[in-house]
């Protein structure tokens, strides 16, 4: 009710700032989730080390350096809703062959979505930014950006937390499914495997504990790519909120 408050709600009344905050904030926590489980699935079932699953992330800023000035020339020409749905598609089909991986995945084929990435981001921020604060006059920009960036760093923080759970309680169920599939040992496939672990040398209990393990790595790759799938079709369905906002203008 304060004539200059702090935390101006008033903002949200206009249909270009909270289409374009709530664009903006719902897509960052999809991306910033699905960059935390990536290394988290590379070091804990992959065998990757930190630094090896940190060369895996790092050419997602290649192509975003290449084409971030030709964005910032171009926002001003080309309709900033295009150019943020170019976006979404290019982060949808990147998650889209993030959820193709299996546990056969070498380093280049996790490295390509990465990189295709980098482009993504470069027509996300920029346009998206713009159309949220379009419209408004320059004295309610910094409160409008301040609130802005407020809703994406939580959305941000959301983001993680709820890919990290989702993925621990999907590879549970994957887990229990892949368990019953085995049941009590007694397929050819299960006492073909467990016979070549008793030839090998392992215990019944030895040989139980390398099955659990080959279940954990296979369920987390099966959770992995039911969290990359899900962001994947989110991304597609956005682009409908994005065209919910008017052209931008100023």
């Amino acid at each position: 009710t304060e004539e200059h408050p702090i935390v101006d709600l008033t903002l949200f009344g206009r249909r270009n700032f909270w289409t374009g905050t709530l664009a903006v904030s719902v897509g960052y926590g999809l991306f910033f989730g699905n960059v935390v489980l990536l290394p988290l699935w590379l070091q804990q079932y992959m065998g990757y080390t930190a630094t090896a699953a940190g060369w895996v992330l790092a050419p997602v800023g290649l192509l975003a350096i290449v084409f971030l000035p030709l964005v910032g020339r171009s926002v001003g020409k080309v309709d900033p809703r295009a150019m943020a749905t170019f976006a979404f598609l290019v982060f949808a089909l990147v998650l889209w062959m993030r959820s193709r991986f299996n546990t056969q995945a070498d380093m280049t084929t996790i490295l390509i979505p990465t990189l295709i990435q980098g482009l993504g981001m470069a027509f996300f921020f920029i346009p998206l930014v713009t159309l949220t604060l379009s419209g408004l006059a320059s004295d309610r920009i910094p409160a409008a950006s301040g609130l802005s960036n407020f809703v994406r760093i939580t959305a941000g923080a959301m983001g993680a937390s709820i890919t990290t759970t989702l993925w621990d309680d999907r590879a549970a169920l994957h887990h229990a499914q892949l368990t019953e599939q085995i049941g009590n040992a007694s397929g050819p496939a299960a006492t073909d495997l467990f016979a070549r672990l008793a030839a090998a040398g392992r215990s019944p209990l030895q040989a139980a504990a390398q099955v659990n393990r080959m279940i954990d790595q296979q369920a987390a790759m099966m959770s992995a790519n039911d969290v990359f799938a899900g962001p994947a079709l989110l991304f597609v369905l956005m682009i409908g909120l994005v065209w919910l906002a008017r052209p931008a203008k100023g």
